[in-house]
Parts: C-alpha cells; structure tokens; sequence
C-alpha cells in the first residue's frame, strides 16, 4: 500500500515492525512514521490498517481546520449582524 507523504512537514512516511509479547504470545505489530519529523501513528497488528489510519490524517487535519474555521467565524458574524442592526436602527432589545 502506498503512504501518502507526512501531513506535517511533507517528509517521506516509512513502516515500522516490531514484535511485542512474551515468548507464549508475540505479535508482530505495525507502526508508520515519519523519516523527517517523527509523526508516528499508534501500534495495528495490520499492516494495511497502519496504512489506512496514516492515509487519513491529512483528510482529518482538513476537516479540523474548517470546523475550527467556521466555529470562529459564527460568533463574529452574529456580533457584526447585530452592530450592522444597530447602525440602521433596528434593535432586539426593547
């Protein structure tokens, strides 16, 4: 599966194995980081999913920036529609 590039510093993303557990029980874990500045994803026994949770952090980190966006955006509108009202005479306080 191909990795997209770090959504952070754009560096090139690598795989990392290691195997965990006792000698009873050892998995052999996944774990994708970045060669430039670290990000590293959490431990998956899957190696696809390590690869998937990587692939979406850019479509995460966008989604983030707009909902912060717009959670900044909607105070300011409603006080700037109420000052704009109250320039042209139009009051909601009796």
């Amino acid at each position: 599966m191909k990795l997209k590039p770090c959504p952070c510093c754009r560096g090139q993303a690598i795989f990392a194995d290691m195997v965990v557990g006792k000698s009873s029980r050892r998995v052999r874990m996944w774990q994708v980081s970045c060669s430039g500045c670290g990000l590293s994803t959490d431990l998956d026994e899957k190696k696809t999913y390590a690869a998937q949770r990587w692939n979406l952090r850019q479509e995460y980190a966008n989604l983030k920036m707009w909902v912060t966006l717009l959670a900044a955006l909607l105070p300011a509108s409603i006080i700037i529609s109420l000052l704009l009202g109250n320039l042209m005479g139009i009051s909601l306080i009796s």
